[in-house]
């Protein structure tokens, strides 16, 4: 590892090194946002028929449009030909970025860590962006992170020497975090966070998609670093979160519970009409989410063995999409029961009926999780050794 800051490096050298990591994230996060836009459209994100254009006219972009950062502060934030308002996303995704990588050299200095970092802190801008947009992490980000674990892991198995002893200079010990540990030290890193947020996953806490992302930044960090990681993007999450339930409209929550229970109970009258329902002794449960006018409800979580036939999910899913355009970030579960009171047995309902629906408000938890992962690899050795300390 090789500071940036070293006696060798003349003041301006140091400087140069600051404005190109800062245009170099800049550059990159202009490229992210197209990923974020295109890749779950399962669209191209390159070619000439690809060109960056406007979302609001169809206009495409020229050179001077398309300067990062600087671009939306020259045009007012307002596209030049058709004057619509561009979203504040695009710049934020490049400054962060470029902030990021700032850092990066900074903490890291010119060593494998900052080769590793940068495609790191490119991954998970396009997890936070996605999750943002679709509540979804791409599975292509946990994957970039693994591959990047697994060669972590390779060069730790070669280079770690548990004779020798850890410089207390900060900057070295960032600079060899992910290398500085044995190499099993990874896999366990990526095991011990799997159970955890496999279990908050399972209650509904967690999506599957922040458990792979985790689990991948396990196997990158290690077990040692992979704590203060999770503990950051829980307690960011938790702040976040609050704030987000908060901000919920008045009513909204109640709105969305009786009306997607109207719903629901008008799409299965519908399916009973048409001879599908619950078998008797049964019950059915369905679960699924409701996100910026989308009803995202998977044809795969019903259990077939439960029906008598086999339900029309995307009519339900079209049903709630006509009828909430407005609800977002909301989970939805409803249960379906075709069970015979022994108490009650005149209140049988033939074929079964809606036993209950509840919508939940969901948070995205993505981008916490990124900055907890951005954080420990940059300080996590340092927040365990302090903690320690502590101890």
């Amino acid at each position: 590892m090789l500071s940036i800051f070293d006696d060798r490096f003349p003041v301006y050298y140091t400087v140069i090194f600051i404005v190109m990591s800062f245009v170099l994230g800049a550059v990159i996060g202009s490229f992210l946002n197209v990923v974020i836009i295109r890749v779950p459209r399962h669209e191209p994100i390159s070619g000439a028929h690809n060109r960056s254009h406007c979302m609001s006219c169809g206009k495409q972009l020229s050179n001077i449009d398309l300067i990062p950062i600087l671009s939306y502060i020259f045009l007012g934030g307002k596209c030049r030909f058709c004057k619509a308002k561009i979203s504040p996303r695009y710049w934020i995704v490049e400054l962060t970025t470029a902030v990021a990588y700032t850092l990066s050299i900074i903490f890291l200095g010119l060593s494998a860590s900052l080769g590793i970092m940068f495609v790191l802190i490119a991954a998970l801008i396009v997890a936070s962006g996605v999750d943002i947009d679709r509540m979804e992490i791409p599975y292509g980000c946990s994957i970039v992170i693994t591959a990047l674990g697994i060669a972590a892991t390779i060069v730790s198995a070669v280079i770690y020497d548990p004779d020798a002893v850890p410089s207390g200079n900060t900057l070295e010990r960032a600079a060899m975090a992910v290398f500085n540990m044995p190499w099993y030290d990874h896999l366990i890193g990526a095991a011990a966070i799997s159970v955890p947020f496999a279990v908050l996953a399972m209650f509904g806490a967690m999506g599957g998609g922040d458990m792979q992302l985790m689990a991948a930044a396990g196997l990158l960090l290690g077990w040692k670093n992979i704590i203060p990681a999770a503990a950051i993007g829980i307690v960011l999450g938790a702040i976040g979160g609050s704030i987000e339930l908060l901000s919920v409209p008045k009513g909204a929550k109640k709105r969305a519970r009786e009306k997607s229970a109207e719903i629901a109970a008008k799409w299965y009258d519908e399916q009973k009409g048409n001879g599908i329902y619950v078998i008797e002794g049964k019950t059915e449960a369905i679960y699924g989410s409701l996100f910026k006018g989308n009803a995202d409800i998977e044809p795969e979580c019903i259990d077939e063995k439960l029906w008598n036939g086999k339900p029309d999910i995307p009519a339900l899913n079209r049903m709630l999409e006509e009828e909430l355009p407005d609800i977002s970030k909301f989970g939805i579960s409803i249960v379906i029961e075709n069970i015979r009171s022994e108490k009650d047995p005149d209140s049988y309902v033939e074929n079964g009926k809606i036993r209950s629906v509840s919508c939940k408000r969901q948070v995205v938890f993505g981008p916490y999780l990124s900055v907890g992962i951005f954080a420990a690899y940059i300080f996590g050795e340092t927040i365990v050794s302090w903690y320690t300390g502590l101890i």
